[in-house]
């Protein structure tokens, strides 16, 4: 008979009373994402039970200082016998060293599981994406090869922030006290909105914003200024990988987000530009043979529910040779 995962089973897991059997099953209920969920609230409910154990660092200061000044060393003689330190001399500060340890163990396995425990992380593969609802209900599309992160708790009360990169479509929902929401990515690039549909491409080439609806403020970094400006639907925001803005207006915004419904809309996108789109959403590396053909641009919208399909259909469009090797592409013309 299978063992139920309960309440009192994972809280004597957090207390190491669990057998090896018991952790087994406890690391396949975990694969579960709505389990690891509830396990973490489990955890931050036994760690606010069961308090770590905290050095007394100021007794510890304390009884330094008091054996400084009842043992005053001016000078050291030139030559000093050193005797043996006693057993109990040695008990004493193999203890210390020991209680030490223990609090930096603490302290680094706090650290490292701190950013897990606080945060709520979501991450696609390449060729997957995702879609999901926040819990202020906004909604959101995770593009291929792409993570956001924001606050386990407290998120729609405390603030509203998310941490993107990669690449996804936002549908912020608008609160009654008007609280901003907040996309951030590398290079002190910001998106701050307060209702509105949005794609936001954040990658190490450069940044791209694409309004569909509402209104957005975008902030960033140009060299040591800090700037701000504000966009209109219809407006396409690129940034290079300086925060140099270029700003133009599309007349189909929503092609941006077409890879919601995987589709792929190119217009006048040079084989380049493909080539990145498959290293960026596929991992795969891409050679094309010769510069002419890297300059000659894809116009067309299709669908492709795999990078097979997308393949076949950038081969038919172009009329070139596509040879795909694993994870290597080769193009060239016929």
């Amino acid at each position: 008979m299978k063992l139920a995962i309960t309440y009192e089973l994972i809280f004597d897991h957090f207390a190491r009373k669990t057998s090896p059997l018991q952790r087994n099953l406890i690391e396949e209920w975990l694969k579960d994402e709505a389990n690891e969920e509830l396990y973490y609230q489990w955890l931050e409910e036994w760690e606010k039970k069961h308090p770590q154990y905290l050095a007394e660092s100021q007794e510890a200061l304390d009884n330094f200082n008091a054996f400084i000044k009842g043992n005053p060393h001016d000078e050291l003689p030139e030559e000093e016998v050193i005797e043996p330190l006693s057993e109990n001399n040695n008990r004493r500060r193999m203890n210390w060293l020991i209680a030490a340890s223990i609090v930096l163990l603490i302290g680094l396995t706090t650290f490292i599981f701190q950013d897990k425990i606080i945060y709520q992380n979501y991450q696609t593969t390449f060729g997957e994406t995702q879609s999901l609802v926040l819990p202020d209900g906004s909604k959101v599309t995770l593009n291929s090869n792409s993570s956001l992160r924001l606050l386990r708790w407290g998120f729609g009360q405390t603030n509203r922030e998310v941490f993107l990169s990669g690449e996804a479509n936002f549908s912020v929902k608008h609160t009654v006290d008007n609280q901003k929401f907040i996309v951030k990515s590398a290079n002190n690039f910001e998106v701050v909105v307060l209702g509105t549909e949005f794609t936001v491409y954040a990658r190490k080439r450069g940044s791209k914003v694409i309004l569909n609806k509402g209104k957005v403020q975008l902030r960033y970094q140009e060299g040591k200024q800090s700037k701000n400006v504000m966009m209109k639907p219809g407006e396409l925001l690129t940034l290079d990988r300086h925060n140099h803005v270029q700003i133009k207006e599309t007349a189909e915004p929503q092609a941006y987000s077409a890879w919601e419904d995987q589709r792929f809309v190119f217009e006048e996108t040079t084989l380049e530009e493909v080539a990145y789109l498959l290293e960026e959403n596929y991992g795969l590396q891409v050679e094309i043979k010769g510069s002419e053909l890297s300059k000659r641009v894809l116009m067309g919208s299709f669908r492709a529910e795999n990078v097979d399909e997308l393949l076949k259909s950038i081969s038919e469009l172009l009329n070139i040779n596509v040879v795909r090797q694993g994870t290597h592409v080769q193009l060239s013309e016929y």
